[in-house]
């Protein structure tokens, strides 16, 4: 079809829809003719900026979508890490994990003998040589270093003060002053210090106080180790 018949057939659907003769009568006065004219035009204008308008919206709707996508899929593989380390929750509600995604428990808390100079201040968590260590909780490194009998360890400080000592670690994979977030890998198991075998010796200690039983902290932040 030829570009002006085109266009005519446009013009006359958009008068006809606005209610508007694109033709006056003969009789019709030269100015209400020019007023029909603008009226017709105005109506194409509106027709024209309410077609872009709509584009707009698609368009910014488009993007949105492919974004709530991108979360989604992002969501899903996180809700399956909190899961590895005892979460099942709401991924948006989490507040703690498990520090090791696979374990036996060993020495619990407040235990005495030979093989401690006092009582036993952590929970014990068996696991092989170079398992990793993750961050229980958002928070920042305090300290990545050899202490005596505690061999190589890590203090993540929680924002509400609350310390937890990793201890006996092969390594760490963060330095003082990090901050890191919560299942974030931070070391592995090791059997560094007064240890006999792989693993992990955790310490909860709120305010950086005395410690408390790991396994009750662990509870209270709905976990089931």
């Amino acid at each position: 079809m030829p570009v002006l018949q085109r266009a005519g057939l446009l013009l006359a659907a958009t008068a006809a829809a606005v209610g508007l003769v694109l033709v006056a009568p003969a009789h019709a006065a030269p100015e209400t003719v020019v007023r029909e004219e603008a009226r017709t035009a105005e109506a194409v204008a509106e027709a024209m900026a309410l077609a872009e308008q709509l584009a707009e919206r698609q368009q910014t709707l488009a993007v949105l979508n492919r974004q709530a996508d991108a979360r989604d899929r992002a969501l899903i593989g996180y809700r399956a890490v909190l899961a590895r380390y005892g979460y099942d929750g709401d991924p948006d509600a989490v507040r703690a994990v498990l520090p090791l995604s696979s374990y036996d428990l060993s020495a619990g808390f407040g235990l005495t003998g030979p093989l401690w100079e006092a009582e036993h201040g952590g929970q014990d968590f068996g696991a092989y040589a170079g398992e990793p260590l993750v961050a229980v909780a958002d928070g920042v490194v305090t300290e990545v270093a050899y202490a005596g009998p505690y061999g190589l360890r890590t203090i993540l400080t929680l924002p509400d003060g609350t310390e937890v000592w990793y201890c006996h670690q092969t390594d760490a994979t963060v330095v003082a002053g990090q901050e890191v977030g919560i299942a974030d890998v931070i070391g592995s198991v090791g059997s560094t210090g007064n240890s006999t075998g792989p693993h992990l010796h955790l310490e909860v200690r709120p305010a950086a106080g005395s410690p408390v039983d790991p396994m009750e902290w662990l509870r209270s932040q709905g976990l089931e180790p």
